[in-house]
C-alpha cells in the first residue's frame, strides 16, 4: 500500500471523501479546516502517493482532559486529584473503497506515534477515543484500548502502552 500521511492541506479533495458514516464525512468537508486553523485539532490525511489530492483516510488529534473521578483506576493510579490530560483521537475514518485493507490500523499507529512525540513535550497520561459504535469500539479494543467502566464507547490507551505499540510497528 503506497500511502503517504501528511497534515491536511488545501490540495486535499475533502468533498470527494466518503467513508459510509455521514457524521465523519460531513466533519471532514465542513469543519476540519476550521478546527485546524483555530488550532482546536490537527488533521492528518492518508493519500495514495500517485494521487496526493485523494483522501484515503484521515484522523484528527486534539488536547483533552478527563475528570479524575471519571477515570478508571488504571489511569488515575498515583496521580493527584486533578483533571487528567490526554490526547484525543477525535475522529478516524477510512474511505469506503479502502476499508478492510489495513489502512485503519496504519492511521491509528501513525496517530499514536504523533501522540507519543507530543507527550514528550507536553506530558499526557493516555490516548482517548470516543467510539461511534460497538464496531468502532472493537477496532480500538483490538489494539489494546480499554473501556471506561461506565462509558462503553469511551476507551483509553495509557501513553506507555501507546508508545510500545507505535514503536513495534
Amino acid at each position: 500500500m503506497d500511502i503517504r500521511i501528511r497534515a491536511m492541506d488545501d490540495a486535499a479533495d475533502r468533498a470527494g471523501f466518503t467513508c459510509g458514516v455521514e457524521a465523519l464525512d460531513a466533519w471532514l468537508r465542513q469543519q476540519a479546516g476550521q478546527a485546524q486553523r483555530r488550532r482546536l485539532a490537527s488533521v492528518w490525511i492518508a493519500s495514495p502517493a500517485a494521487h496526493p489530492e485523494r483522501i484515503a483516510g484521515y484522523y484528527s488529534l486534539a488536547p483533552w482532559q478527563v475528570a479524575f473521578e471519571d477515570c478508571p483506576e488504571d489511569l488515575r493510579r498515583g496521580l493527584p486529584r486533578y483533571p487528567i490530560p490526554v490526547i484525543l483521537i477525535a475522529r478516524l475514518a477510512v474511505a469506503s473503497d479502502r476499508q478492510g485493507k489495513g489502512l485503519g490500523g496504519i492511521l491509528l499507529v501513525d496517530a499514536l506515534q504523533r501522540a507519543g512525540a507530543a507527550s514528550g513535550l507536553v506530558p499526557v497520561q493516555a490516548v482517548l477515543v470516543h467510539a461511534k459504535d460497538e464496531r468502532a469500539a472493537g477496532f480500538y479494543a483490538h489494539y489494546g484500548f480499554q473501556r471506561f467502566p461506565r462509558q462503553r464507547f469511551v476507551l483509553f490507551l495509557p501513553m506507555a502502552t501507546a508508545a510500545r505499540l507505535a514503536s513495534a510497528r
